[in-house]
Parts: C-alpha cells; sequence; structure tokens
C-alpha cells in the first residue's frame, strides 16, 4: 500500500483541545476529540480512526515545559515538553512501542521535519506547515503527515504528542 499525506491540525472549536487529520479531499480520517475537561486531573480523549472505524480512548494531562537557560539565555535547544498518556510520560510510551523521531530543519519552508520509525522501520514523516499547505513560513500547530493507512494510529499519536508540546528535538 502506497503512502498518503494527510493534514494534521486542531479542532475548529475554540474551547476543544482535539486535533483532526484529513486526508486531501478534506474527509475527516483521524480525529482525538475531547470528552472531559476537568479543573484538575487528565482529560478524557476519544481518539478515533475513521478508516478502521476503531476508537481508543486516553487520558491526556495538560502539557508541562521546562527550559534550561545558560547565563539567562533560554536555549532553543534545552527545551523539554511532555504531558502524561494513560499515565505516562507521552515520549516513554511512544520509545517504549519502539518510536524514534529524527527531526532537522525543513530545506524548503521555515519549519521543522520529523522523520518516525518504528523499530528501525520507516513509518511516517511530519512535517510543520500551514492550513492551505502552500506558505514558506510553517506554524506549530499543522502538520504535513504522510504515512500508509495501516499506521495511522501510531503516526496520529506522534503528531498528537509533537503538536501539544514545545519539544523541538527528540530522538
Amino acid at each position: 500500500m502506497a503512502a498518503k499525506t494527510y493534514l494534521f491540525q486542531p479542532e475548529k472549536k475554540i474551547m476543544k483541545q482535539g486535533s483532526v487529520l484529513t486526508d486531501e479531499a478534506g474527509n475527516v480520517v483521524y480525529e482525538a476529540k475531547m470528552l472531559k475537561m476537568p479543573l484538575i486531573g487528565a482529560m478524557d480523549f476519544d481518539f478515533i480512526n475513521h478508516v478502521s472505524g476503531k476508537t481508543v480512548s486516553h487520558k491526556v494531562t495538560k502539557t508541562i515545559t521546562t527550559e534550561s537557560s545558560t547565563n539567562g539565555i533560554t536555549s532553543f535547544f534545552s527545551t523539554k515538553s511532555r504531558f502524561k498518556l494513560d499515565g505516562v510520560n507521552v515520549w516513554d510510551a511512544l520509545h517504549e512501542e519502539g518510536i524514534r523521531i529524527d527531526s532537522a530543519f525543513s530545506g524548503n519552508k521555515l519549519g521543522m521535519t520529523y522523520t518516525v520509525t518504528l523499530k528501525g522501520q520507516p513509518l511516517a514523516t511530519i512535517a510543520t506547515s500551514t492550513p492551505g499547505g502552500k506558505s514558506i513560513i510553517t506554524t506549530q500547530h499543522v502538520y504535513s503527515v504522510t504515512a500508509e493507512e495501516a499506521d495511522l494510529d501510531l503516526a496520529f499519536l506522534v503528531t498528537f504528542a509533537i503538536a501539544r508540546t514545545d519539544q523541538a528535538f527528540y530522538s
């Protein structure tokens, strides 16, 4: 099966924390739908794969970001950002699944490209993008995701983790 390119972006409703993945025709193929946002504790999400019809519920905490500084100057490369997915640091959970993420500055746009592998095999390419995909200046909230349909569950989860955090580099 050939890889397809999708567009990942936040849900359009302001008070929602969800995200959607759409195909080239604009059809929603995957979504993270926030069901409940308590003042304290984790938010309830349903991760819905509209291609396979599979829904998985997750608890997602608020994002925590820490930055190191040298001589009072915050370093872009020392940002640590994470949230808990079902009680586990999301980066640890992905790492335990065999996910590795290499990142680099995009060559043709002002943004980042993430190459994702699963147990050493290519899984997805995720790149910062824009809603229209045409601008050379990208946003940290919209991503172009290239993956095979069979890999949508993990590709979406990795993109969701990247989008919810300020983590610029992770391996």
